[in-house]
């Protein structure tokens, strides 16, 4: 009986192993309005999805382009999408992206001192007075559920200008040495037809200086303070 117990355990153990060491995935969804645009959702584990010339009643083209890990580094990010409006107008309609990363590994982006950076960058290539706002944002969940948005990290709005960039943005999440998610949230809102929209939406995190790193930066300061006791005695 105690021979089966184990066993049962080691069972258990071992898909408790698995489910932790699988594969980051991700996955990819739009919609038009707040309604699911049809054909417009992929998913994947090979770090690379790709969403082509997918259409909706008001959107000729919906594309979306991601790379996370293996292809980059965990935890690191990469997303952009395309928009071309084109039918009736007579009142705006939004577009929304969401983009998720799920089976991240916390060890870097959530130890002390630690920070997740953001970055966003919008085009309006053609047509851009036809698009009245650009929302793009980003978030992490320490419970690895796909598209959270339990924990806002950045968020930018244009509302002007062909060409916008955000510049670094940093954020310091609360995560726990366990598996996470990152989602990419890009909303716009079109007034016009024939507008295209190129947007970029960037997640890397800062590197933390290992424990020795910390322990020599720290000598060589209490070493000049020294130096400089004995200059000023």
């Amino acid at each position: 009986m105690r021979k089966l117990l184990l066993a049962a355990a080691a069972v258990i153990s071992l898909g408790f192993a698995a489910q932790a060491q699988a594969a980051p995935e991700l996955s990819a969804r739009a919609f038009q309005d707040g309604m699911f645009v049809p054909g417009a959702a992929s998913t994947t584990t090979t770090g690379n999805l790709t969403i082509l010339n997918v259409s909706s009643a008001n959107f000729s083209v919906l594309s979306t382009l991601a790379l996370g890990y293996p292809v980059l580094s965990q935890p690191d990010f990469d997303v952009r999408t395309t928009a071309v409006s084109t039918g009736n107008f007579a009142t705006s309609h939004t577009l929304t992206f969401e983009v998720t990363q799920t089976g991240l590994t916390s060890a870097s982006a959530g130890a002390p001192l630690a920070a997740l950076v953001s970055s966003f960058t919008t085009n309006g290539l053609i047509g851009g007075g036809g698009i009245s706002s650009v929302t793009l944002s980003t978030y992490a969940d320490a419970g690895n559920n796909a598209f959270s948005r339990s924990q806002l990290l950045s968020s930018v709005t244009y509302t002007s200008g062909v060409t916008n960039a955000s510049g670094a943005l940093f954020s310091n999440p609360t995560l726990a040495n366990t598996l996470f998610s990152e989602t990419v949230v890009i909303s716009a809102t079109f007034t016009g037809a024939n507008a295209v929209l190129n947007t970029t939406s960037q997640m890397t995190a800062v590197p933390v200086p290992e424990p020795a790193s910390l322990a020599l930066f720290g000598m060589g300061l209490l070493g000049m303070g020294l130096i400089r006791r004995r200059h000023a005695g």
